[in-house]
């Protein structure tokens, strides 16, 4: 699938490209940099505030934290790589997130898990479904401007 030019729904290759590269960089340092352990455990304590969700924890936090962090690469690496099938852009994100647990292996502080490159990889998934939809609602919307614009 590939982007519709002047769609304000889908962005372009090299737009994507750019992007992609900026938020590999930011993800880069969140996953191999000091682990952001208090920031989840702040998260949980500012959670469990609100009524009813005093059972959240860390690790709560932690693990929507993953799935969200990983949505843009799923769907920016769909808009920088259009005609790559979308089964192929998920299993790349897949790799993307297993790598930087294995490296995480060697970095003092970090503690990879299995959980991880799940809650990682769901997180592709999410970005990669919300590519295809953009991308079908843009299409679908060329249309319907054609369509008007002929009659």
């Amino acid at each position: 699938m590939t982007a519709q030019p002047g769609s304000p729904l889908v962005m372009g290759r090299r737009g994507a490209a750019v992007a992609l590269v900026a938020y590999l960089a930011l993800l880069a340092s969140l996953t191999l940099g000091a682990s952001p352990g208090a920031v989840f455990a702040v998260g949980a304590r500012e959670v469990g505030r609100i009524d009813g969700l005093q059972w959240v924890d860390s690790g709560d936090v932690e693990r929507a934290a993953n799935v969200l962090v990983f949505v843009p690469v799923g769907l920016l690496l769909c808009f920088a790589l259009p005609r790559v099938p979308r089964l192929l852009v998920w299993l790349l994100c897949v790799a993307v997130s297993a790598a930087v647990e294995a490296a995480q292996v060697f970095l003092p502080g970090r503690q990879p898990t299995p959980v991880d490159v799940v809650t990682n990889s769901t997180g592709a998934a999410v970005g990669v479904v919300a590519a295809v939809v953009l991308t079908w609602a843009a299409r679908w919307w060329a249309r319907r401007r054609q369509r008007v614009r002929q009659q």
